[in-house]
Formats: C-alpha cells, structure tokens, sequence
C-alpha cells in the first residue's frame, strides 16, 4: 500500500503516533534506567557505606585495645590495671557494638565466612590475653609472653579484620563503579533514543510532506497550464487521497473544456459552412 492510497489525515496520525509511540519507549527506558540507578545509589550511599565504616570502626578500636592491652602488661604498677581494664571495657563495647550490626547487615558468604575466621580469632587472642592479665595481676612478667604469645594472635586478629574491611571496600568500590556504569548507560540510552526519533522524526516528516507537496504541485501547475488555455497537458492520478481527488477533479474539468471548446468550433465550423453557402 503506498502513502497516496492513505487520507491525509490517517498519514500524519500515523506519523505523530510513531515519533510519540518512540518517545513513550526512550521515556520509560530512561526512567527504568534512573531508577536502576536510584538503586545503585542509595545501596550505595546507605547499606555499603555503613558496612565499610562498621569494619573500619572495629579494627580501629581493636587495634586501640591492644595498645592498651599492651600498655598494661608492660606497665610495672599493677595499682593502674583497673584503670586500664575500664578503658578496655567501654572501648570493647563499641567494638561489640559494631561488630553486632555489621553482621546484621552481611548477607553474602563470603562476608559471612571473614567473620566466622574473625572470631575465631578474637577467641584466641581474648583467651590468651586474659591469662596474661591475671598473671599480671598476680605480679608476675608478662613481657616475654607479651611478645611471644600475645602479638602473634593480636596480628591474626587484626589482619583478619583487615580482610572484612578490605572486603566491604571492594564491594563499596564495586558499588561506585556500577553506578557510574548506570549512569553512562542511562546517558547512552537516552542520546540514542534522542538521536532515533529524530531520524525518523525527519525521514517521516519528508515522507509526508513529499506525498502531500508533490501531487499539490502538479494540480497548481495544471491549474495554471488550464488558466493559459493549454487543455493538452496529461494529468496523472496517484492514489486515493484528498491530493489524488483534486487532482481527478481538475482532470475532469479539463476534460469538460475540451469537450466544450471542441463543441463551440464545431459550432463555429457549421456557423461558417452556413455563412458560406448563404453567400
């Protein structure tokens, strides 16, 4: 079927349907995309940061607890252990603290897995530091084992916090990355979608208005081609719209003024046999 078969009308409903069709896709691709990245963002800005900053925040307070811990072993008066175990004490809350929502908030079991080796790390490293405080509280010298004992599984201890952190910073900075992935391909969608309706917003605005134009320019020129008294130039008919029906109108016209002209000279003719053969 070619466009001069179809109305005037139906063509550019048809046309503005397409491009508001189109534009009706790339606005609702771009809101999924936005929202994606809403997702991205707020998982983002929310559950993986305060994941990292749990992790960060507990091997900052560990490590203080064992300079503390360290601290009070090699301290020589026993009278300020208390003092130091106070500390300890709160500073071992907020490790808790930490700790307790941190796994609340790890799902995965990977994370799931770091902490299991983190306590039993702590296990071993609490069980041997409380030994060595009572020893200490009985007067005797912890230096020896201090070094030998406690440093080794305080370093365990601390480096298995340290895969934990580690671990929420790549899951944080993979978080990051995606969202600037989301982000550009939001941006890319977007410009293609633009990009796409204007192509066809142009090859359907050309279409349609060549299938109007062209058959208008030839009514005009007939139209004048009649007015100068040519009735011989051929009138081509395409189609069955309002241009195919004016120009189907101007044919039939020029078809009744030949009719005529040709009825008037053969009037004209009788009138001057006539005359002829009165003289």
């Amino acid at each position: 079927m070619t466009l001069g078969n179809i109305k005037v009308g139906r063509r550019l409903a048809y046309a503005f349907g397409l491009i508001l069709l189109i534009t009706a896709m790339m606005t609702g691709i771009g809101a999924w995309r936005i929202e994606q990245l809403a997702n991205t963002t707020r998982q983002l800005g929310t559950i993986d940061k305060e994941k990292l900053e749990l992790a960060t925040q507990w091997r900052q307070v560990v490590e203080l607890n064992w300079v503390r811990t360290r601290a009070t072993l090699l301290d020589l008066d026993t009278s300020r252990m208390p003092m130091w175990q106070a500390e300890m004490d709160k500073t071992s809350q907020i490790a808790a603290a930490s700790s307790k929502r941190l796994i609340e908030l790890i799902k995965q079991d990977e994370g799931k897995k770091l902490v299991a080796n983190i306590d039993a790390a702590r296990e071993a490293y609490r069980t041997s530091r409380a030994a060595l405080l009572t020893k200490k509280q009985a007067g005797e010298n912890t230096s020896v084992a201090l070094d030998r004992e406690l440093k080794p599984l305080s370093d365990t201890y601390l480096a298995s916090i340290d895969q934990l952190q580690k671990h929420q910073q790549n899951i944080y900075d993979a978080s990051l990355k995606q969202t600037e992935t989301d982000a550009s391909q939001g941006q890319g969608i977007l410009l293609g979608g633009l990009i796409l309706i204007l192509l066809l917003g142009t090859a359907a605005s050309v279409t349609l208005t060549r299938s109007i134009t062209k058959p208008l320019q030839q009514a005009v020129h007939r139209a004048r081609s009649i007015a100068d008294g040519d009735l011989t130039q051929p009138i081509e008919i395409l189609g069955k719209d309002e241009a195919a029906e004016l120009l189907q109108a101007l044919k039939n016209m020029q078809s009744s003024l030949v009719s005529i002209v040709g009825n008037v000279r053969q009037g004209t003719d009788t009138i001057a046999t006539a005359s002829s053969q009165i003289a």
